[in-house]
Parts: C-alpha cells; sequence; structure tokens
C-alpha cells in the first residue's frame, strides 16, 4: 500500500507566497496610516488634557498658571515655536510668561510633559510663540491655533484651537482631511 501524505509542491508553495506577499502590500500601509493617527489623537488628547489642568489650576489657586514649551522639564525655551521639545505647566506669579528657576523663586513647577515622539510637531501661531497664561478666571491670555502633525503633512493633521474659555478641536466641516481654526483650513504644520 502507498502512503496518502504528500508534501507542498513547488507550484503550491509559490501561489501561498504570493497570495501572503499581495497581502502584505494592501495591509502594512493601512496599519501605519492606523498607526500614525492613532498616536496623533494620543498626543492630541495630551495636549488637550495640559491645557484644561493648566486652566483648571488657575481657577483652583486664584493665580495665573501657565504653559510653556521646555526642554529640560524645568525652566522655559524661549527659542523657535517648536513645541514639540515638551512643555511645562508652572504657577507664573509675576505673570511674564517664563518661570523663574533657583532656590528663592516663588514660581511652583506643577507638571511637566516630555517631548513628543521623532518626526511628529506641536506648532503654534504667531500668538503663542513662547507660552499660554490662564489667569485666576480661567481666562486664556491669547487666541489662536496649535497644529499637530506627523512629517509636516497638514492631511490628516490635527488642531487644538484656543478660544477664551475653552479649547477645542478643530473641526474639518469641508472633509478634506486638513483641520481648520477660525480661517479656515490651518496653512502649516510650521505655523497654524
Amino acid at each position: 500500500m502507498r502512503s496518502s501524505t504528500r508534501g507542498f509542491g513547488l507550484v503550491e508553495l509559490m501561489v501561498t507566497l504570493s497570495v501572503v506577499v499581495i497581502l502584505m502590500a494592501v495591509a502594512v500601509p493601512s496599519f501605519r496610516d492606523t498607526f500614525i493617527r492613532n498616536r496623533l489623537t494620543s498626543q492630541v488628547n495630551t495636549f488637550m488634557a495640559a491645557l484644561t489642568y493648566a486652566r483648571a489650576e488657575a481657577i483652583r489657586r486664584g493665580q495665573s498658571v501657565t504653559l510653556c514649551k521646555s526642554s529640560d522639564g524645568q525652566s522655559c525655551t524661549s527659542s523657535g515655536k517648536n513645541w514639540e521639545i515638551g512643555w511645562i505647566a508652572f504657577v507664573d506669579r509675576d505673570s511674564n510668561g517664563t518661570r523663574a528657576t533657583g532656590s528663592t523663586s516663588t514660581e511652583t513647577l506643577l507638571r511637566a510633559w516630555p517631548a513628543l515622539p521623532t518626526g511628529y510637531t506641536l506648532r503654534p501661531n504667531q500668538n503663542f510663540d513662547n507660552f499660554l497664561r490662564y489667569t485666576p478666571r480661567g481666562e486664556a491670555n491669547n487666541l489662536g491655533t496649535f497644529a499637530l502633525c506627523h512629517d509636516n503633512q497638514r492631511v490628516g493633521a490635527k488642531a487644538i484651537v484656543i478660544t477664551l474659555l475653552r479649547p477645542r478641536l478643530g473641526h474639518d466641516s469641508n472633509n478634506n482631511r486638513i483641520p481648520e481654526n477660525d480661517s479656515g483650513d490651518i496653512a502649516s504644520c510650521f505655523t497654524s
């Protein structure tokens, strides 16, 4: 009697590999896009939470609370518009938008947030070069927009619109996948 077991032939193996390669070519870009979208959503939620935290602390403490970009998690960085380096929230006793450091400083550091992953940018329009302050009444010192982007692409980016009282996400009312501020689509990922 002959055994009825047999292995895969070369043709069957090549067909199987071809199907796997085609499926991978379709699935990998889609998976990458999903990963980027999810990371953008996570990062915009983190920044929105930082804004809400700063506003709530200003109201609770009855003092100005400032968010500023910070590369060291202790002091404000004044050069460039690159908020992706990280940011801090602190009690801004003199309301000047910079945190005085040292043993005699009374400007309490409340919280620090780390830098965004490589390839992601968080850039404000001209109103927020260095800081955003909330007054004891919970009002923002400036109005404007932050753009959160991956690889400087406006399509799929996120916009955070700073209003007097509460920040909000920019909408996409024309369905072109570019978020909008109060003037229309964000113009750039370098300055919203």
